[in-house]
């Protein structure tokens, strides 16, 4: 299996996932959504937006080879709901562009960039696998959400306390 295989293959692994942590979030009620531990922190619906924008900024490098970060507008969501159904269409395309991408495309290189100003180049695939665990760490983030908030913690990478 070469990168580009364990990428999608991680990919298809993680996707349920997400999909638990968003439902558990979901499950709470929408004036819980505020909440965050510290003032600093974001709330649950900005951290969940967070998951959502970068899932489109994936699908805009690995196609285009770029991403401008000042360029990028976040989809505005009603509800974590679209949020999540959103991510899905994303991780759907994201999945659909890897697979058809040939091997020279992966190691091409990618530019994230603050306008003209250059941040990040890489090849996409390598890319590609750090937005994918940056995911996962907001993906765990949230998690620690749901609990405060009066809801259930799914099960992620086994039983949590409250999925036993």
């Amino acid at each position: 299996m070469n990168n580009k295989e364990f990428f999608i293959e991680t990919l298809k692994d993680e996707l349920p996932r997400f999909e638990r942590v968003f439902k558990a979030i979901e499950a709470v009620p929408k004036n819980k959504h505020g909440h965050k531990h510290d003032p600093k922190s974001r709330t649950a619906s900005e951290l969940a937006g967070t998951i959502g924008a970068e899932s489109g900024m994936i699908v805009t490098f690995l196609k285009t080879g770029k991403l401008d970060m000042l360029a990028v507008i976040s989809p505005k969501w009603e509800t974590v709901a679209d949020i999540r159904k959103y991510f899905a269409k994303s991780m759907k395309t994201v999945l659909d562009t890897s697979s058809k991408m040939d091997q020279k495309k992966w190691n091409s290189k990618a530019k994230m960039s603050m306008g003209e100003k250059s941040e990040w180049e890489s090849p996409r695939g390598k890319m590609a696998w750090a937005f994918l665990l940056d995911l996962i760490h907001h993906r765990g983030q949230l998690s620690t959400y749901i609990r405060p908030m009066g809801g259930k913690v799914p099960s992620i990478y086994g039983p949590s306390a409250d999925s036993k």
